[in-house]
């Protein structure tokens, strides 16, 4: 693969529905049915990416090492490695150095995953992982309100997933100095990506709001 640079610069705000990409083959799949969409990369073959991963059944990867990081949410079946087994809505990082074997079953697995954004000024497990509350469960859940689950916290990061229950008005969400990446799990919203324009997001689509402030900012959700 030749070098890309597709929506890497981080000052810069972005908005990608994955459904109008096309899944493309990943050339490193033993038996051929691995398939990725790109949202963010910067690099060839080896490369800072954000991406939606789509296991076939039964699909290996080679064992390979993560020289910069890796963390993903599985998005839908089960994933498999070294390290175990995570059902839809598990949240994995498997910090710099650590390496693994992929092997997916019978469901198949799909992941969106971010690769070589991590960091050596602070030191992880080798490997962490968390559990979100499945989709249906939340909608049985007798809370109306907006639920925030904190999933990773540094001085350089933090990760979170917020459920909006249906009937949610419009809400404000919080942008840290260094700007926030929100990936939609399920449903649909809008939001302020740019001054005058308001876009949809739709389920599994990735946004990037910067934040050259210097300060906390914020953006607005609007729910219809």
């Amino acid at each position: 693969m030749e070098w890309q640079e597709l929506n890497s610069d981080k000052t810069v705000m972005v908005h990608v529905d994955s459904d109008e990409l096309t899944w493309t083959k990943a050339s490193q799949a033993t038996k051929g049915g691995v398939w990725r969409k790109m949202l963010e990369r910067k690099g060839a073959e080896v490369a800072r990416a954000t991406t939606i991963v789509r296991f076939d059944p039964h699909q290996e990867f080679p064992r390979h090492t993560h020289h910069g990081g890796e963390e993903f949410i599985v998005v839908a079946g089960t994933w498999h490695d070294d390290y175990g087994a995570f059902p839809a809505y598990s949240y994995v990082r498997n910090y710099i150095g650590s390496s693994h074997t992929p092997k997916i079953k019978e469901d198949g697995c799909t992941i969106l995953v971010k690769l070589r954004q991590m960091s050596k000024t602070r030191e992880e497990p080798e490997t962490s992982s968390w559990s979100l509350p499945a989709l249906v469960d939340l909608k049985m859940g007798k809370e109306r309100d907006v639920q925030k689950f904190p999933l990773f916290s540094s001085p350089l990061e933090r990760t979170y997933a917020l459920y909006f229950p249906k009937g949610t008005m419009d809400k404000i969400l919080p942008i840290p100095p260094h700007g926030l990446e929100m990936f939609l799990l399920a449903g649909c919203i809008k939001s302020e990506l740019g001054k005058a324009t308001s876009r949809i997001h739709t389920k599994w689509s990735w946004s990037r709001f910067p934040n050259a402030t210097g300060s906390p900012t914020t953006k607005t959700l609007h729910f219809n």
